[in-house]
């Protein structure tokens, strides 16, 4: 088994007040369309969604991890997250020749810091997974695989946090426009 595990922690500021922000950020349906390599599967009620992360690595190696998450709301507006559980159907672990796919644990915590007009997120977002081994790697010795896999996963992490901010701060003018439409 490949172990695939990234993190990352960013700041960032956001043109609105706390509860706007916070607002804007609880539509998962709306805002997974940020995330670079991660899609929605399903979505079981409000509160609960299957994500998948799909990507080639070197050029050749297909990776999908699904990942069943569950949005958690802070009373306060304070703290939005999105954490680990195990939805049904159950995923299995499959690999191929220069394929793995597999069950895997997304967790993503936003704090959100008033700061005059402006919020300041916290933004934390973690991606871990266990993946069977393509056959085409079955030679190379798994602690090289293990460190290839993190810092592959490290970047994707870092890409997909980042192209996250951009997106949804941008476009969030888009949403006040909608929202002001439906008033």
């Amino acid at each position: 088994m490949i172990k695939v595990l990234g993190s990352t922690t960013l700041s960032f500021m956001f043109p609105a007040d706390q509860e706007t922000a916070y607002q804007y950020y609880l539509d998962m349906g709306r805002i997974v369309q940020f995330l670079p390599h991660i899609s929605m599967v399903s979505a079981n009620d409000r509160n609960f969604f299957r994500l998948a992360y799909e990507t080639v690595e070197l050029g050749v190696y297909h990776i999908r991890i699904l990942c069943d998450v569950e949005a958690i709301r802070d009373a306060d507006g304070d703290l939005l997250q999105f954490q680990p559980v195990e939805l049904s159907p159950d995923v299995p672990a499959k690999s191929g020749f220069n394929s793995s796919s597999g069950r895997g644990y997304y967790r993503s915590e936003s704090y959100f810091i008033p700061e005059g007009e402006q919020t300041r997120i916290e933004y934390h977002l973690q991606l871990s997974a266990d993946l069977p081994t393509p056959l085409a790697l079955k030679v190379v010795p798994i602690s090289a695989l293990n460190k290839i896999a993190q810092n592959i996963t490290n970047g994707r992490i870092k890409e997909i946090a980042g192209g996250f901010i951009k997106g949804s701060v941008a476009y969030f003018p888009q949403w006040q426009q909608e929202k002001h439409k439906h008033l």
